[in-house]
């Protein structure tokens, strides 16, 4: 389930699951409204993807203002595509991801308000969090290492520190590979039915090539931690097969921008 919410040529995605929360500032950006040409175009944030960074600076700007978000309280996540996750506080506002004190890290939560969590997709999911009895959110960067090592199980469990109960903690899982666009060799494959035979009822055999729902391990994975199966979302959007909204990696052949996900309580 997902919203595409427009102001101005802006468009971002929002989730049913999540929009009832009048405390949260969150959204999934697309590829509309920002100022970046070519294969960047036009809402890249993605600094390091080849295009200008005077319009990635600008778009951050255009972001920031139309998710009413200031800049200044952005903690951006480092990512290596691992289970990584962090609980973080005022102090961590402005980190950028090339801070060499904070690497690695896919996934961020935090107890804390105005603090806005940020975490930047081309493929991969975003997976938004958010326990409206505790008031904690968080926000990771699942693509397949990610979730094949269980980032979303990371992430309740880091919620189950700050005292929250799993059954308490709503999930949208964002825009991202579908089933039908993510394959992979017989090595991958493997590696996923090593880690889980139980990921083999999320797979389908199409030639030499086998098909992973990505969506419904993530999906899988919470509900092993406790979480309730109808506080949990899919927003069922491909990335690839929706190139003219979201930047693909796949789709792109590596030539592409990168959108963002944003959490944040006010």
């Amino acid at each position: 389930m997902y919203k595409i919410n427009r102001i101005d040529d802006f468009e971002f995605i929002s989730f049913p699951i999540l929009d009832e929360y009048s405390n949260l500032v969150y959204g999934f950006t697309t590829r509309k409204g920002g100022v970046s040409k070519g294969n960047y175009a036009t809402m890249n944030i993605g600094f390091g993807t080849g295009d200008s960074e005077e319009n990635v600076s600008n778009n951050y700007r255009i972001m920031a203002e139309k998710l009413n978000i200031k800049i200044e309280d952005i903690v951006e996540t480092d990512q290596k595509h691992t289970n990584n996750i962090r609980y973080v506080t005022e102090k961590y506002k402005g980190r950028a991801m090339m801070d060499p004190e904070y690497t690695e890290i896919d996934g961020l939560y935090t107890d804390r308000k105005n603090l806005a969590l940020m975490t930047f997709h081309a493929d991969c999911s975003g997976v938004f969090f958010y326990d409206p009895v505790q008031k904690i959110i968080g926000l990771a960067h699942a693509g397949w290492r990610g979730t094949v090592t269980n980032i979303v199980g990371a992430m309740v469990r880091g919620f189950v520190k700050l005292r929250s109960n799993p059954t308490h903690i709503k999930a949208a899982i964002g825009p991202s590979l579908g089933q039908c666009c993510f394959e992979v060799d017989e090595d991958v494959k493997e590696l996923f039915l090593q880690t889980n035979i139980k990921f083999k009822e999320f797979m389908v055999t199409r030639g030499e090539k086998y098909h992973f729902d990505l969506w419904e391990i993530n999906k899988y994975n919470m509900l092993k931690e406790g979480m309730k199966e109808e506080n949990i979302s899919i927003s069922g959007l491909c990335t690839k097969c929706n190139n003219d909204l979201f930047f693909s990696h796949r789709g792109q052949k590596g030539v592409r921008g990168l959108m963002a996900g944003l959490i944040m309580m006010k």
